[in-house]
């Protein structure tokens, strides 16, 4: 027997023996790694891929909601009968919107905070679909609404299920805030099984406590939903203890996203794929047992045909390795050939599927992360992407933020289908310039122009042919629509960046939009003005409640007796950083954030108590105070004036109000409605600056005033002007005609002043007597000047 081994043709056979045993050896390793390392690549691409998808379902859901709310919240039917408070027609309404999206959850919040309406879709199998008031109509709602113009994205828990959820700002006709609406989808099975189909991964949602470990009941307590019915107790358990500590597991291969805070729970979605399944190691060794038996049976005949099928196995799986290698550097466009028998050719063919598949998802990604979905049109990040350059290099740039007037009206009476065949016509049309280097749309009815190195007159010419362009007429079917377009530009001038050219485009759009022009390229005056418009709104109401506020007066004099019997209290707000702020500045938006009310209560309250004040120092002045149209719109206005008057114990002729003309004209019917309410209790009433507005001769004659004040305007050059001394003549005779009492303003020299008392007018006040001081200042100017009511007679 040992001389049997000695033998060269045993040992040569001994080796080829052991050749091809190694052989086989190197292709089961090679062969395992390679399939190992490709599905370790296609599990981490298939895992990439799902991350995307998620991001993009479920921020597609968020914006979907957030611009359907904002729609339905320009809605003026829904306005209407959320102002009218009829509960009924409101949630019929409301539902209505719902249904448009098939929302899971519809909800209205008035000012106050108050649900006045809540409809919920029915989730069990059993009235799926069905339509229910919610639990919470009636009640405050839970979460705090302190934003006013935004719409924001929120999670809401109500009944068990968690709703993604946006709002919207509901206002009135005048631009006030009156409520919020919104409207949000489950976060449930079908969100989870619809995810699950697109990513192939198994997907859930759940509820932790903050820094928590989670263990097996406290993990099925809060678990929201998951596409894997069949899940095992101990891969819940596996899993929750993942997404609570954030580690990884040999197992399972695992994303976690959280989404947000719940009654100070956090929302958590995840994805998961067991390794076990999804590597199959069981069915990959089978194939192994199989393969070694034949080649041990057919060892003594084929030693040198195995060593050679060895070596053609090892080939395909190297190649198959550096393609695996090369796909996860992100090329798919390679076509993979690995030999010419049917399994290989079949394997090659599989793998060009399986990255033909993976190129196709990445690309649709690729594209609705840069695209419009209406319009396909770019949408910002297209705008950032295609910037980025021009920014880089300073080229010349211009940006155009454009926005289609009356979009709100076309959707609400022609529906939302015409709208956005509206839309996608403005973007083709804006598409045909080829001097347009980029056109994108943003949002809703906003599109925006990127422009670069064009001259400013080539460029006005431009901006000219697409006004033209786009607000030419539109038929949709047997309609005529004819657009229009308001447009804010801004240049670059760097250093800058995107984000500033865009704000400052957006700056000349509101510009434009507040003073009804076409056009408006942005400039630093108006951007100054936004700024310190926005931050006087925001300080306003705080510096009502903290006494910002001070009244200064103006004396009037009465020119038959020569004595100051009556001042005009004027408002001015004493900012502890800006200093004086006089009340044309922030006035009006008193007027726009429904301040005014407030405003003139704490002006009347003011003004009456300085009344005692004054008499307590043996001054007796009627107190004139202005009031606007704003005022004359609140019903009980009339009241809370007799109220004051009542509460502050002062004789009733001690007070007049002014009304300016353009306040009556805003609604006649109301207005004197309120004024002759107060003219029944003895009020004096006057017209300001008579001559500056939009009344009649018939209107003033409804009107229950007692006095007529002529503007300054026709004063102030009295001595100089005849034609405005003709006006001022005829406007005392017409007054006094109508049993008036006329009160000139804008008195600025002796001259006027005895021009006035020779024609017979009653009161004066201006400059040249004094300029608006306050009360302490008044007294003691009254206590100096010949005018005063204990001076002696002159």
């Amino acid at each position: 027997m040992p001389a049997l081994f000695n033998r060269i043709q045993t040992r040569i056979f001994a080796w080829f023996v052991l050749l091809l045993l190694a052989v086989q050896t190197i292709s089961f390793a090679l062969t395992y790694y390679g399939n190992e390392l490709l599905e370790q690549q296609q599990l981490k691409n298939q895992l990439s891929i799902a991350k995307l998808v998620f991001k993009s379902e479920y921020n597609d859901r968020a914006y979907y909601l957030s611009a359907f709310a904002e729609t339905a919240a320009k809605d003026f039917g829904l306005k209407e009968v959320f102002i009218d408070k009829d509960s009924r027609s409101f949630l019929v309404a409301l539902n209505n919107h719902r249904k448009r999206i098939d929302a899971d959850l519809a909800i209205a919040v008035d000012k106050q905070g108050k649900i006045i309406g809540q409809l919920l879709t029915s989730l069990n199998d059993a009235n799926k679909g069905k339509v229910k008031v919610g639990p919470e109509q009636g009640q405050a709602f839970k979460q705090t609404l302190d934003f006013e113009f935004i719409t924001i994205n929120t999670l809401y828990a109500l009944q068990g299920n968690i709703y993604q959820l946006s709002f919207a700002p509901l206002t009135s006709g005048a631009g006030n805030l009156i409520g919020w609406v919104g409207f949000g989808f489950v976060i449930g099975d079908e969100l989870t099984n619809n995810l699950s189909e697109q990513t192939g991964l198994n997907t859930g949602f759940i509820l932790t406590e903050p820094n928590s470990q989670l263990d097996e009941p406290a993990f099925d307590a809060q678990l929201i939903s998951i596409s894997n019915h069949d899940i095992t107790e101990r891969d819940k358990k596996v899993i929750g203890q993942l997404i609570s500590s954030g580690l990884q597991h040999k197992d399972y291969i695992l994303w976690q996203s959280s989404l947000g805070q719940i009654d100070e729970q956090q929302l958590h979605a995840f994805m998961y794929i067991s390794q076990r399944d999804a590597l199959a190691l069981a069915a990959s060794h089978e194939q192994w047992l199989p393969q070694l038996v034949l080649i041990l049976i057919m060892l003594p005949v084929s030693l040198m045909v195995a060593y050679m099928i060895a070596r053609g196995v090892t080939k395909p799986i190297t190649l198959l390795i550096n393609q695996a290698r090369f796909i996860a550097k992100g090329n798919y466009n390679s076509k993979v050939e690995v030999g010419s028998s049917t399994e290989m050719l079949a394997l090659a063919e599989e793998f060009t599927v399986m990255q033909q598949a993976i190129l196709s998802r990445e690309n649709k990604i690729a594209f609705q992360a840069y695209h419009d979905p209406l319009t396909n049109l770019g949408n910002k990040n297209k705008l950032s992407q295609v910037t980025a350059d021009w920014f880089a290099n300073k080229s010349p740039l211009a940006i155009c933020l454009i926005n289609i007037r009356r979009m709100t009206e076309v959707n609400g009476t022609l529906g939302h289908l015409v709208g956005d065949k509206v839309i996608v016509e403005v973007g083709r049309r804006l598409s045909e310039f080829s001097e347009i280097d980029l056109v994108c749309r943003l949002s809703g009815d906003e599109f925006v122009l990127a422009i670069k190195e064009i001259q400013s007159s080539a460029f006005n010419q431009l901006i000219r042919k697409v006004q033209e362009a786009v607000e030419a007429e539109y038929r949709y079917q047997d309609i005529s629509l004819h657009l229009q377009v308001t447009i804010g530009v801004s240049f670059a001038h760097y250093p800058s960046d995107l984000q500033t050219v865009m704000r400052q485009a957006d700056t000349a759009l509101q510009h434009a939009k507040r003073n009804r022009i076409d056009l408006q390229t942005y400039s630093q005056q108006i951007d100054a003005n936004s700024l310190d418009r926005l931050q006087l709104v925001n300080e306003l109401k705080a510096a009502i409640e903290n006494n910002e506020l001070v009244l200064f007066y103006q004396p009037k004099l009465n020119l038959a007796i020569n004595k100051v019997t009556h001042v005009e209290a004027l408002v001015r707000w004493q900012h502890p950083v800006r200093g004086m702020i006089p009340p044309d500045t922030f006035i009006p938006i008193a007027e726009q954030m429904g301040q005014m009310n407030a405003l003139t209560h704490w002006v009347i309250h003011q003004a009456l108590s300085q009344y005692h004040l004054w008499l307590a120092e043996g001054i007796e002045l009627a107190i004139a105070v202005n009031i606007s149209a704003e005022n004359l719109k609140n019903q009980s206005f009339g009241e809370f004036v007799l109220s004051a008057i009542e509460q502050h114990q002062v004789p009733i002729e001690a007070l007049t109000l002014e009304i300016t003309e353009d306040a009556v004209v805003a609604d006649p019917e109301n207005a004197i409605k309120q004024l002759n309410q107060l003219k029944q209790h003895g009020l004096t009433l006057s017209i300001d600056d008579y001559g500056t507005g939009y009344s009649s001769l018939a209107q003033l004659k409804q009107l229950p005033v007692d006095e007529l004040k002529i503007d300054k305007s026709f004063v102030q050059n009295l001595m100089t002007s005849d034609d405005d001394k003709t006006i001022v003549s005829s406007t005392i005779q017409l007054a006094h005609n109508l049993g008036l009492k006329v009160v000139a303003e804008g008195i600025e020299d002796e001259g006027s002043l005895k021009w006035l008392a020779k024609h017979n007018c009653e009161l004066g006040q201006g400059f040249y007597l004094s300029k608006p001081v306050d009360a302490k200042m008044l007294a003691n100017w009254l206590a100096r000047s010949p005018y005063g009511p204990n001076s002696a007679e002159t």
